[in-house]
């Protein structure tokens, strides 16, 4: 993906505000044929690695586990016109829990903050995985938060950012987190193709 930078018009030599980035709109799972079962890996084994974060001068800040079966890795940069940071969340639940029980139950108020409840309010959320549901987190200085929660069979996914400047609209930001959520669910496809799900045996237990 191009990335454009800052430069010096030749021409009086005022500096020129690049456009916002405009998301990828593929959805790269569907050139995989995923084998069909649950997901049975660790988190920290599926996650966004970072040498496939899509956008450039991103760091990792935290990589860590949230619960015995879930792993948060967030991306920040000083350098992006666009975004403070990015952050991705990956619970696997068990076998025979769907995703869209995840996002169902992981409304917009589930969210918490440490310093401030923010203005909370469900917007609408770009297609991705088995269901989609979009959250907007508005502070007393301004500063917004988008949240987009999905998944894959039997994995949650939350992918949350902040813009960093006005430009950058809610729309592009929710765009922004789709695709990478797609490309969160492709990298799990990529596992599943190269390490299938035991089959199911007529008893419901995987066949080992």
């Amino acid at each position: 993906m191009a990335v454009v930078f800052a430069f010096v018009a030749a021409c009086g030599g005022a500096e020129r505000v690049p456009d916002p980035s405009v998301a990828p709109t593929d959805d790269p799972v569907v050139a995989l044929d995923v084998p069909v079962g649950p997901v049975l890996f660790e988190p920290e084994q599926l996650i966004l690695p970072p040498e496939e974060f899509p956008l450039a001068d991103f760091a990792v800040a935290r990589d860590e586990p949230l619960t015995a079966h879930a792993w948060e890795r967030q991306f920040v940069s000083s350098a992006s016109p666009d975004f403070k940071w990015f952050t991705v969340r990956l619970f696997v639940l068990e076998p025979d829990v769907s995703s869209t029980t995840f996002i169902a139950e992981n409304g917009c108020d589930t969210v918490r903050w440490p310093d401030e409840r923010p203005d909370v309010r469900e917007v609408d959320a770009s297609p991705s995985g088995d269901g989609a549901r979009a959250c907007r987190y508005e502070f007393t200085d301004g500063l917004r938060v988008l949240y987009h929660m999905t998944g894959y069979r039997n994995v949650g996914i939350v992918v949350g950012a902040q813009p960093r400047r006005a430009e950058m609209t809610d729309r592009l930001s929710l765009d922004w987190l789709a695709a990478m959520a797609r490309h969160q669910i492709a990298i799990i496809g990529r596992v599943l193709v190269t390490y299938p799900p035991p089959k199911i045996d007529s008893l419901g237990s995987p066949d080992r």
